[in-house]
């Protein structure tokens, strides 16, 4: 499995995983749960409070060249969850941030410190920001990593 391929399994499991988040009444904690290649995400903002799970980056620390490709190399592999929620009639903004941070912390207490299957490593929390605050709707990102170590941008399949 490339690491390009590891970015897209991660994001998958991590949606998977939020999407079965649900309240003490059963109910969904998101109303939608996207990849960042589900074109209705690109198209159009998700019935709220959602989550939209996209691949960020894959950085390797060290040389990847051919020469040393057998080598071992710590590679990072960073996946973002984007949560979205909508808070019309907040002029204070108030509501909106009750809600964000009630779902921001289910994300963070799901995913942070989660071994995704057939990976032995844990994610790890970043960082998160504010990406927009508009219209009634605010969406913040988190970002999660997960550290392998992989030869020149290869990860065995386990």
């Amino acid at each position: 499995m490339t690491l390009a391929a590891l970015e897209m399994h991660l994001a998958d499991a991590m949606a998977e995983r939020l999407t079965a988040l649900k309240t003490d009444d059963g109910v969904p904690v998101f109303a939608a749960v996207l990849s960042a290649l589900d074109t209705a995400a690109l198209t159009a903002w998700p019935k709220a409070p959602a989550a939209l799970v996209l691949p960020i980056s894959d950085e390797a620390e060290g040389s990847t060249t051919r020469r040393v490709e057998s080598a071992p190399v710590q590679h990072i592999v960073r996946v973002g969850v984007s949560v979205m929620v909508a808070a019309p009639n907040d002029r204070g903004g108030a509501r909106g941030r009750e809600r964000l941070s009630a779902l921001l912390a289910r994300a963070r207490q799901a995913l942070a410190g989660w071994a995704p299957p057939s990976q032995r490593e844990v994610l790890s929390f970043r960082r998160g920001r504010l990406v927009s605050l508009e219209d009634g709707r605010l969406q913040w990102l988190d970002e999660y990593e997960i550290r392998r170590v992989a030869r020149a941008g290869v990860v065995d399949v386990e």
